[in-house]
């Protein structure tokens, strides 16, 4: 069955708006659907349900507060698309006799379906000749489309937590949101449409809940709608509402003589918190500007969603900044500052506390208490991962070429990276872990590059976040990363396709960007190897024999996520480089971006060629082959100039590949091979009666092939037309 969907001819089109009032959304999880991986989901959803019920419209614009769901359509139609159906029904030989009369089996089928001869098709079908009708669906009305719309998207909205509170659909069925809905609005442009959700009755009113205005009104239109709201301030784009309170937050700060701390993450929150934003700042005692920024700034951020500033030095000033729902007056903001101030008081006084507490034990002497601290189950404590690190360390200095300074400091980091685990500072603010290593590392007298290692060793700890800065700490979080994953997999912990509750795929990535970025050389699969030596005494006997293929496996497929995120839009491009092998992460990189920039040349579609014709020719070989061709086989004249162009050619485009000029290398390859093979292959017979001449000729064009699959990339892979 095939469908064909045609707008709808109408000349009357109007805008529609449909808008759900809700108590208090959760903000962080708006903030997710709006932003996830780039796709606005809401926005996603809704088309994706237009598209169900044959809606067309010129734009569709999704927007959230913290108390309302707006999905404005433009340009909607009246009524539905035209929808066409072609329905098969049984082959031609039974449905006409031979002289082309319609047999009785046809007649009633098509009596059945309401049809008659003239609605049926002819059609081939797997070169087969079918019989179809063509099925027109009726075109409703959009006041009548449109109840069904906004249903199906009350119930399948993505959000990943939902509550129940007494209301029911029609069907008897829990109504669940997450949170209560008050309120329920649907214009067509200046018509309400009336209906009924469970007990709750959708209308042209909209409600403002604003502590200043909580009342209900009526909409003329779809224009009129946007008006009001703005009127009563309240921003509903998103991105809007984000540009706002950041050009208030930065002109508050320039007055207090400041500049505002950057946190997107908690920008992108309050963003959700507030419809209708007003701003409070107020001064805090500067005795807490004894503690680090990052516990400051945290502080503020994640107990209270309130704003820090810098001075000139790029530390911290005195003063906070906050973000209300809801426009305050002058006396009410004094109250506000006041509360929010005594708050942040306590807080950063508690936190002063834990710093000096911290302070009187060294990181050296907590390491010890580590062996308490589980670091997964059945792969040791803390201290045994601590006592990893290290050995790491040590056995790969040479493999990441560590000058002796850094050797040093990065066996110490490693050492002590883990130690602030068990300080008071980072039991109340987990995500301060490697910040707070950082700070007391420095207040103990570690070097600067010590300190800094322990403090970025956990980075990127998202996906948004920066990567290390520098050589040592960007080596300590790859070897802690590699140490994560081999463990997990050695203790058959491996993500599935919907499950990774330990971020393996966000370690492995973030193992391949930092190398990317720091552009450091060195084996993965001896890292691999020595990782899973360190490991050896928790790993399953059952899991050892497949970890290392099975941890290729892994990061082949997170290499290829990553290298198509930045820019590689050639996936078949990867698939070949990546089958020449990847164990050195930033040279494959290099390679894949030298091809990128010759795969339209002739020369590397004469590579292509030669490759995936002598792929294919080996695809039907068996037979155990030689490792090398023997000249004495040689029958033919082609077999003889085949090797002798191998033979010339083979260190050049070896020492070509060693200095890193593929493209090169690629010319080389088909210049040599192109034409002279295309010759062979028309005139020697591969598959010779003769076992030893065939397994030598098999042996030469293994030889020609390997020379540029095993060194460069395997060109087979590549599409050498774009796909129809």
């Amino acid at each position: 069955m095939t469908t064909k969907i045609r707008r709808a001819r109408n000349d009357a089109e109007a805008d529609v708006l449909f808008e759900i009032g809700t108590e208090e959304l959760p903000a962080t999880n708006l903030a997710d659907l709006f932003e996830s991986a780039g796709e606005n989901l809401l926005e996603a959803r809704i088309k994706k349900i237009l598209e169900e019920h044959r809606l067309s419209y010129g734009e569709c614009k999704v927007f959230a507060t913290p108390r309302r769901l707006v999905f404005w359509l433009t340009s909607v139609p009246a009524a539905q698309a035209a929808k066409e159906q072609l329905i098969k029904l049984l082959p031609k030989e039974e449905a006409y006799s031979a002289d082309g009369k319609p047999q009785e089996k046809l007649l009633v089928i098509l009596q059945k379906r309401g049809a008659s001869i003239s609605d049926v098709r002819l059609s081939d079908l797997g070169g087969k000749p079918y019989v179809f009708i063509k099925k027109k669906e009726p075109q409703a009305p959009v006041t009548q489309v449109l109840p069904e719309v906004f249903k199906t998207l009350l119930k399948t909205l993505p959000f990943p937590k939902k509550m129940k509170w007494g209301i029911r659909w029609e069907d008897g069925s829990d109504f669940s949101f997450p949170r209560p809905v008050r309120n329920l609005l649907c214009l067509y442009g200046n018509k309400p449409i009336r209906f009924k959700v469970g007990t709750l009755h959708v209308s042209n009113r909209t409600v403002i809940f604003l502590k200043s205005d909580r009342k209900s009104y009526a909409v003329k239109d779809v224009p009129s709608y946007f008006k009001f709201l703005k009127a009563k301030g309240i921003i509903l784009d998103p991105k809007k509402r984000k540009k706002k309170i950041k050009e208030e937050l930065e002109k508050l700060a320039s007055l207090l003589g400041g500049r505002l701390y950057d946190d997107p993450f908690l920008l992108n929150e309050v963003c959700f918190l507030a419809e209708s934003p007003d701003y409070v700042s107020a001064p805090f005692d500067k005795e807490f500007l004894k503690l680090p920024l990052e516990v400051l700034t945290v502080s503020m951020a994640r107990q209270q969603r309130i704003f820090g500033l810098l001075n000139k030095k790029d530390e911290v000033s005195p003063y906070f900044l906050a973000v209300l729902d809801g426009r305050a007056t002058a006396q009410e903001k004094k109250l506000i500052s006041r509360n929010y101030g005594s708050i942040l008081h306590a807080k950063l006084k508690d936190s002063l506390f834990f710093y000096k507490e911290d302070t009187k034990v060294s990181l050296e002497k907590k390491r010890e208490d580590l062996k308490g601290l589980i670091f997964l189950k059945g792969a040791g404590s803390m201290l045994d991962k601590s006592h990893r690190l290290v050995n790491l360390v040590k056995q790969l200095k040479d493999e990441f070429c560590l000058p002796k300074e850094t050797q040093d400091s990065l066996e110490r980091a490693a050492a002590l990276c883990k130690s602030d685990l068990l300080t008071q500072m980072v039991g109340e603010f987990p995500e301060l872990q490697g910040v707070m290593g950082r700070c007391y590392a420095r207040d103990s007298g570690e070097t600067e590059e010590t300190a800094l290692s322990i403090g970025e060793h956990y980075l990127p700890r998202t996906v948004q976040d920066r990567l290390p800065k520098t050589l040592a700490p960007s080596v300590l979080s790859i070897l802690d990363k590699c140490d994560l994953v081999v463990a997990c997999f050695g203790l058959g912990l491996e993500p599935s396709s919907s499950f990774d509750p330990y971020g393996l795929r966000r370690s492995a990535s973030a193992i391949i960007k930092i190398t990317l970025k720091q552009r450091i050389h060195f084996s993965l699969g001896r890292v691999l190897e020595t990782a899973k030596k360190e490991l050896s005494p928790f790993i399953l006997k059952d899991k050892e024999p497949q970890l290392i293929p099975r941890l290729g496996d892994f990061f082949k497929d997170r290499f290829k996520a990553v290298l198509s995120e930045g820019g590689h839009t050639r996936e078949d491009l990867i698939e070949a480089v990546l089958a020449s092998g990847f164990d050195t992460l930033h040279a494959t990189r290099v390679k894949l971006h030298n091809l990128s920039t010759v795969i339209h040349q002739a020369s590397f579609t004469e590579a292509a060629k030669v490759v995936e014709r002598t792929v294919n020719i080996l695809k039907g070989s068996k037979e155990p082959l030689p490792d090398r061709a023997d000249p004495s086989l040689f029958t033919e004249e082609l077999e003889r100039q085949v090797y002798a162009e191998y033979e010339r050619t083979r260190d050049s485009i070896l020492e070509a590949v060693r200095s890193g000029d593929y493209a090169f290398a690629t010319s080389l390859y088909a210049k040599a091979f192109f034409d002279i093979l295309g010759r062979f292959f028309e005139k020697v017979f591969v598959y010779a009666e003769d076992v030893n001449i065939r397994r030598n000729r098999l042996a030469l064009l293994t030889a020609v092939k390997n020379l540029y699959t095993e060194k460069i990339a395997d060109l087979s892979k590549i599409r050498l037309s774009p796909p129809v």
